[in-house]
């Protein structure tokens, strides 16, 4: 058994410990932070093969039981992509997708743009990127997209305080959150959205009968939480590496090549027996897929653990891949270039202090937890 990977190797600097076991080959039996064993799968090619690989499954009900399997939700918010293996993975995903193309997402931008804007004016003296921007911007997008009713706004906007605004090691997890989630979503639910949003779509789709009770809530859910944190990471991380950058569409790709906002894909479970990467797997195993390690695999990435903005190609899997692809990735890109964008624009000479950057992050997610930066004598 490999040693087990401890909250602080995982979450604030998983990379050296990933490199080792990356060496040494493509799966490990390791132990979680939360005591189940996993397989932990590290390379790059074995990653990006089994996010198309029909052989394992995403839904919990294939695992045997023993292995870890995250965090059970209750079944109203559990009918989720995250979870749902064809044919539902397709309906549910079928029923998003017009909201999410790259056309349509980047028709978004000017909006995006001027939240943003808005955000970044409102800055001065010395300030905290993380908490008083990064935190902030992902929240208004969302509600915005989704959207949601006024009294749920306030609310998602304590939600993700209470979840981001922490030192490190002391913020409460997701799960501690549950009464709030269910209230915004409750509410959500119960608005009247516009015809053309998001939201009505998928009350539509509830209505005719192509969602059901507990999908329609948990779509909401993976829309609203799911998303939140990785987009928080994703502007966070762009803010600290590329602000005064002129190379912005390759650097935010390079930012989430070296800094993914999430380190693991969702938990693979193996319908059969069989090997991968040399090692044999049992049926109803959990395998965990670390885009960290795979993002930084030396047989795919020259000078893989270095900042190269102008890196192209460059076919990170941060955000998945094929159709496992995170339906959000093209909004994910344009949130974190309109953040940079915008801070540029109204504070041209921001960059952060050369305080040490802290990282926050769990099992699963990875970023800054704060960002110092002194805007006064700069702002226009």
């Amino acid at each position: 058994m490999t040693d087990a990977l401890t909250v602080s190797e995982t979450a604030h600097e998983p990379f050296a410990s990933l490199a080792e076991l990356r060496a040494q080959g493509p799966v490990h039996r390791i132990d979680t932070p939360d005591g189940p064993p996993a397989w932990l799968v590290t390379r790059y090619a074995e990653v990006r093969a089994l996010f198309g690989d029909s052989r394992f499954a995403l839904h919990r009900e294939h695992s045997h039981g023993r292995d870890f399997t995250g965090f059970d939700l209750p079944p109203q918010l559990d009918a989720h992509l995250l979870n749902s293996d064809p044919p539902r993975h397709t309906r549910l995903r079928r029923e998003i997708a017009p909201s999410f193309t790259a056309q349509r997402v980047r028709a978004m931008s000017p909006q995006v743009r001027a939240v943003a804007d808005e955000l970044a004016a409102s800055l001065s003296g010395e300030v905290d990127l993380v908490g008083e921007f990064a935190v902030l911007l992902p929240v208004r997008v969302i509600a915005e997209l989704l959207p949601l009713p006024a009294d749920a706004r306030d609310t998602f906007a304590g939600w993700a305080d209470s979840l981001l605004r922490h030192t490190p090691g002391a913020e409460p997890r997701a799960r501690d959150t549950m009464d709030d989630m269910r209230r915004i979503i409750g509410s959500a639910l119960s608005s009247d959205p516009p015809a053309d949003s998001l939201l009505a779509g998928l009350l539509t789709a509830r209505g005719a009968g192509r969602l059901d009770a507990d999908e329609l809530t948990s779509m909401v859910f993976y829309l609203l939480f799911v998303w939140y944190e990785i987009m928080v990471h994703a502007v966070s991380s762009a803010m600290l590496r590329l602000l005064g950058s002129e190379r912005l569409d390759t650097g935010v790709e390079e930012v989430l090549r070296l800094h993914p906002p999430q380190l693991l894909a969702a938990p693979r479970y193996p319908l059969h027996d069989l090997e991968i990467g040399g090692v044999s797997v049992r049926a109803g195993d959990t395998l965990l897929l670390s885009l960290a390690s795979a993002n930084r695999d030396e047989r795919v990435f020259s000078e893989p653990s270095e900042f190269v903005p102008d890196r192209n190609p460059n076919p990170h899997l941060s955000l998945g891949h094929g159709t496992h692809a995170c339906p959000a990735s093209t909004l994910t890109r344009v949130i974190a270039r309109c953040a940079v964008e915008a801070l540029h624009a109204q504070h041209p000479h921001a960059a952060p202090t050369s305080a040490p950057v802290t990282w926050r992050g769990n099992f699963r997610h990875h970023g800054p937890a704060a960002l110092r930066a002194n805007l006064t004598r700069h702002k226009r």
